[in-house]
């Protein structure tokens, strides 16, 4: 390997002993060999110690460190500040890429000088069988050279709200994240999108390939559960009133984009109150209601709606929002959860009469 990395590729993890090994094997797998991996232990207390010290012994690219439990963002920043690529990348450690995924956005980054680059996503769910394709999130080819341009075409980026606010489908500039301080913020939600409007906010430049390198598993609803905090709505309102502020100080907070990020907030906060039904938190009737209400009736909240610019097909929620409107949401939620049970009772009479028809045919082998 050269003198420096081209790449310091920064994982976090905590307890992830099922996943480490596919992780470093996507890794190991790039086209791209000048790089560095950051393992930064987040406290964990399963063998996922263990299993980074056995693949550091194998490779001397890999750089192991341990630290305290404090959440994937001071995880990320432990890996900065042990980092010495020319670029930083954030994999999740359950994810795997494409073989050609940093030799892509490596060459291209250098092409043209650019501060950050990125791909599109393919989503994969966890069944039974293993990993299932779901859908994929691409993005146009394009590249701007100069920091208006970049926030201008922040739609042309970032069609989805998604594949802005994640870090594990990008390359970043180090020295701009050192430069300007670019840290992660210490927030159980949203830490990511928090860093990717710091850092936009200081690049000159910008590039993305039209092709989906990175494939990201995507969360169980047991998942989903855990990682919501109780005051998530504290932790929603705090990104996206950041998020405008950003995008009135660039002068792009008009038109396609208002509508596009004012949608995704109303969106957020909705979210934020259907999870009244979180089976962690145990919550009574009144409990619900009282959780509810507490967010519908946030100052903040209240301020944004009155003003907000929403595509036609959030109005209701919208309007749902605006007449606090505690009952629908909790009878929508009822059917969502209703359909979801439909669905996995589908999938699972749909694996059991395969069963069958395997055990009839293996009968008359």
């Amino acid at each position: 390997m050269e003198n420096k990395p081209e790449i310091s590729i920064i994982v976090p993890m905590f307890n992830s002993e099922r996943h480490i090994e596919g992780c470093l094997d996507s890794i190991a797998a790039q086209t791209l060999k000048n790089y560095e991996v950051i393992l930064v232990n987040d406290g964990s207390t399963d063998r996922t110690a263990e299993i980074c010290r056995e693949y550091q012994a194998r490779d001397s690219r890999i750089k192991y460190i341990e630290k305290e439990n404090g959440g994937a963002g001071s995880a990320r920043n432990a890996g900065m500040d042990a980092a010495c690529g020319k670029y930083l990348a954030f994999p999740d450690v359950d994810d795997s890429f494409e073989p050609e995924m940093y030799r892509e956005l490596f060459d291209l980054a250098e092409s043209g000088g650019y501060d950050v680059v990125f791909s599109g996503v393919n989503y994969y769910r966890q069944s039974d069988g293993g990993r299932v394709y779901s859908r994929t999130q691409n993005i146009k080819a394009a590249a701007f050279c100069t920091q208006r341009e970049c926030r201008e075409n922040i739609m042309t980026f970032f069609p989805t709200t998604t594949i802005f606010d994640v870090p594990w489908n990008k390359l970043y500039r180090r020295s701009v994240a050192v430069e300007n301080n670019i840290r992660f913020p210490d927030l159980k939600r949203c830490q990511d999108a928090m860093f990717n409007l710091d850092f936009f906010n200081c690049v000159s430049s910008a590039a993305s390939v039209d092709r989906a390198y990175y494939n990201y598993l995507e969360n169980t609803e047991d998942d989903v559960h855990r990682k919501f905090p109780k005051n998530y709505i504290d932790v929603v309102i705090s990104y996206y009133t950041h998020l405008i502020d950003r995008l009135e100080g660039w002068g792009v907070y008009s038109g396609k984009i208002r509508t596009h990020y004012d949608t995704t907030f109303v969106l957020a906060i909705y979210n934020a109150a259907k999870r009244f039904d979180n089976p962690l938190w145990k919550l009574s009737k009144a409990e619900r209601g009282e959780y509810i209400n507490d967010i519908l009736n946030r100052t903040e909240i209240g301020d944004f709606i009155l003003g907000a610019q929403v595509r036609q097909d959030a109005q209701e929620i919208l309007d749902l929002l605006k007449n606090k409107d505690v009952k629908a949401i909790i009878n929508n939620r009822r059917r969502e959860a209703a359909r979801e049970r439909l669905r996995k009772n589908r999938v699972i009479m749909a694996a059991y009469r395969q069963l069958r028809v395997n055990a009839r045919f293996g009968d008359l082998q």
